[in-house]
């Protein structure tokens, strides 16, 4: 049976064709709908992220290849869901990216020399919401660090914004001060809940003055913790341990030799 999709030879024919079986056919694929999709569609986009990384620290391509394949199955399974419902399809959707496209790069399409690439796609977004009545409005929903991200770019764009890293940092420094007064003064979990919040948005902007992304520099150092705790594990099972009957002196200099036996394997 899988002839009838194999044989297609236009691979995105070939992907909506299967895309439209599973549809009919498989009972899990038939129960899904938009929002219930949404879940899976994070967990492919990180994966995509994860995989990228895998290409740049050990030069493997091939995960990439598999979960770009993951993300792009996710936007077949959306498309084939709105043409069931009569709202737009598969063309649709690359239709309407291309015109955007184009819109987007006049310097490449048209006769536009911009001085800064980036301020003028800005622009030229902000001009396809007309009803935008504030900066802080048309910002996704994306996962608080990055969204802090995208609250301090628009900010930035009038001028509201920190000169120089160094007076962030003592921005920062402040707002742990504060943070540390709630603390000791046993303040509620309202007050250390906005207090927190403001150390967070405040590393967010030392990142974005950095050149950094918080999202992904979290997204780092999550994996590098995987791994070094993975690590103690490890060693604590070479010794007939357990790392749970061990003190906090003892789990730290696990953890130390952990992170000196990566260390070792990297180099």
């Amino acid at each position: 049976m899988p002839d009838r999709i194999i044989h297609i030879t236009n691979n995105f024919d070939k992907l909506y064709k299967l895309m439209n079986v599973l549809r009919k056919e498989c009972s899990w694929d038939q129960a899904q709908t938009i929002e219930s999709l949404k879940r899976y569609t994070l967990e492919e986009t990180h994966e995509v992220l994860e995989a990228i990384d895998i290409v740049s620290k050990q030069g493997d391509w091939n995960p990439l290849l598999q979960e770009l394949g993951d993300l792009l199955l996710q936007i077949s399974f959306y498309a084939c869901i709105a043409e069931e419902e009569k709202k737009f399809n598969w063309d649709d959707i690359v239709e309407a990216l291309v015109a955007k496209m184009i819109y987007r790069h006049p310097h490449v399409f048209g006769d536009a020399t911009p001085s800064d690439l980036n301020e003028q796609w800005e622009s030229l977004k902000d001009s396809e919401h007309h009803e935008r009545k504030s900066l802080m409005d048309g910002i996704p929903p994306l996962p608080a660090l990055k969204y802090a991200q995208k609250q301090q770019d628009r900010a930035a764009r009038i001028g509201f914004d920190w000169v120089k890293a160094s007076d962030i940092m003592q921005k920062m420094r402040e707002e742990m001060d504060e943070l540390e007064f709630e603390i000791q003064s046993n303040a509620p979990l309202s007050r250390l809940e906005d207090e927190f919040g403001d150390v967070f948005f405040t590393l967010v902007n030392l990142a974005r003055k950095l050149g950094l992304d918080s999202e992904l520099c979290l997204m780092s150092t999550n994996r590098k913790f995987s791994k070094r705790f993975r690590g103690m594990e490890g060693l604590a099972e070479s010794q007939n341990r357990s790392l749970k009957d061990m003190d906090t002196a003892t789990l730290e200099q696990f953890y130390e030799d952990a992170k000196k036996e990566l260390r070792s394997r990297d180099d």
